[in-house]
């Protein structure tokens, strides 16, 4: 297992799920008594202690992990949890020696049969299936399990924001059918039952209104703050995501330049990918304000109802969209950082939107893309970049 140098794991802290990191490291901070939980996420107290981290592979590393994906799942566990600046141990989850490198930390107590170790390593693989660590993401991932739901608790910065963004989006529709003077109360009671904050009888009054069943209604909250959670998400979204396509067409012009324009193929699968999960984020999103609409303006509850025990369902594929384009753009937005202009040259492009096509695409189409990772080696002059691992794992 490789030794990470020293830096300051506290970068990677988000006490509970964020996109990119799974933080379970301070999640015990959060809930001190989650050690004694009976459902665990692993069976390895080191394991439920660690940090897991979507990391964009950079040409130097493709061999490092076995995937047809630019997109690799590093496992890293601290040194010392006292002291997160001691540096960690680290394997990519799809390296094609994970397990043995993992024994080489953990051990096997039981020997080659170790249940609990291979148990274990099914949690790691199916961490590394999830292209996403978003709490709704990961419970759909992990529902035939009984886990301890705490383990995929929203970050408590996303769960701050989220829950204004709530209150907001709760107050406007509440507007729309009540007038102003109703919404702000009627607002504020709809937010408190999605983050598990109403009385018992503001519960009720909402579960009756959607004619749900108590385990109906649980089902339902859970779908109604999911589906708000992947709006949020959305809309925090757009503006990188218009960065990005201007960025494309800026290069597009310098393409032009070159008689083969090197760039076009690439452009034209990075475009596709986009406005195809785009598309179904936004068919996703209005089938919900119709719904809600329904249910507001015209007391048509059925159609609330069905919709959102629907949701949690669409969560696996809401979730894949959102992590393709998420992690598409924050991988852009990294290497425009790390040039004083904030521009990715044509040279550089040359290697780096091979590997964003390849992210952006749908597992279906990856064996129409086997091209992306060997583009840059056909090109004369390709740019190879070496990066921060301390960077690069955020």
């Amino acid at each position: 297992m490789a030794l990470q140098k020293p830096y300051d794991l506290s970068r990677l802290v988000r006490r509970g799920c964020s996109p990119r990191v799974l933080d379970l490291c301070s999640l015990h901070e959060r809930y001190p008594d989650l050690e004694e939980s009976s459902a665990p996420l692993f069976f390895s107290p080191r394991l439920n202690r660690c940090f897991v981290v979507k990391h964009n592979l950079r040409r130097h590393e493709f061999h490092l992990a076995n995937t047809r994906r630019p997109i690799a799942t590093k496992l890293v566990l601290p040194i010392d949890l006292s002291d997160l600046r001691a540096g960690a141990f680290w394997l990519f989850i799809e390296s094609g020696d994970m397990e043995s490198r993992l024994v080489e930390f953990l051990g096997r107590l039981g020997g080659a049969g170790d249940q609990v170790f291979e148990a274990d390593l099914e949690t790691l693989k199916l961490l590394s299936s999830s292209p996403s660590f978003d709490p709704f993401l990961l419970s759909a991932r992990f529902s035939g399990r009984r886990i301890d739901q705490r383990f995929f608790a929203m970050s408590e910065l996303d769960e701050r924001v989220l829950r204004k963004y709530v209150l907001e989006h709760m107050d406007q529709i509440s507007r729309l059918a009540l007038g102003r003077e109703k919404a702000s109360k009627r607002s504020e009671r709809l937010a408190a039952v999605l983050f598990g904050e109403a009385e018992s009888q503001a519960r009720d009054a909402l579960r009756e209104a959607l004619r749900m069943s108590d385990e109906e209604f649980e089902q339902g909250v859970y779908g109604w703050k999911g589906m708000l959670y992947y709006d949020w998400s959305a809309g925090k979204l757009t503006g990188g995501l218009t960065r990005f396509l201007s960025d494309l067409a800026d290069l597009e012009i310098m393409d032009r330049q070159y008689r083969h324009r090197p760039l076009q193929p690439v452009l034209g699968r990075l475009r596709q990918g986009v406005k195809s999960r785009w598309d179904e984020l936004v068919a996703s999103r209005h089938r919900y304000f119709d719904a809600v609409g329904a249910f507001m303006n015209e007391g048509d509850a059925l159609a609330m109802k069905d919709f959102l025990l629907q949701v949690p369902g669409l969560f696996t594929k809401i979730g894949d969209d959102m992590a393709a384009l998420t992690h598409m753009t924050s991988y852009w937005d990294y290497w425009k950082d790390r040039n004083e202009t904030r521009q990715v040259s044509h040279e550089e492009a040359l290697t780096i939107l091979p590997d964003l096509a390849g992210a952006v695409v749908r597992e279906s189409e990856l064996s129409q893309s086997a091209w992306s990772r060997s583009v840059s080696a056909r090109v004369p002059g390709s740019v190879q970049h070496r990066v921060d691992p301390a960077r690069a794992a955020e």
